[in-house]
């Protein structure tokens, strides 16, 4: 019998942005905000993390289509990121890949990063 997840993952930190219209900020900062919070919570150095998920939806209109947004702007070369999309579950879309990754005992430590800024553009 299938016992889940359950008791092989922990979740050690976390950030978000300040909430509002953020006409000042563009999806990069937004990122950059929520991932300084996240590893100061967690207590690690960007160093300590080994893979990454990226959920960003309407690629068109946002930061594009691949993963290389959260690599370049968090200055986190030279790991693996896998970029999702799942509509408006495309944050959670990015939690579970990370979470499952942890559980099967790929990584250690694995980042879910989602951004979304709409507004700009007419979106939203």
């Amino acid at each position: 019998m299938a016992t889940g997840i359950r008791d092989k993952v922990v979740i050690v930190g976390m950030g978000c942005t300040r909430f509002g219209e953020r006409w000042e900020s563009g999806a990069e900062e937004l990122m950059v905000e929520a991932f300084e919070e996240a590893i100061t919570d967690a207590g690690i150095d960007r160093g300590e993390i080994q893979a990454a998920w990226f959920g960003s939806c309407m690629e068109e209109v946002n930061v594009g289509k691949s993963a290389l947004p959260l690599s370049l702007t968090l200055r986190l070369p030279l790991m693996p990121v896998t970029r999702v999309e799942n509509f408006c579950a495309t944050g959670t879309e990015a939690f579970r890949g990370a979470c499952y990754a942890v559980a099967s005992g790929a990584y250690d430590v694995a980042l879910a990063m989602g951004v979304e800024k709409l507004k700009d553009i007419g979106f939203g």
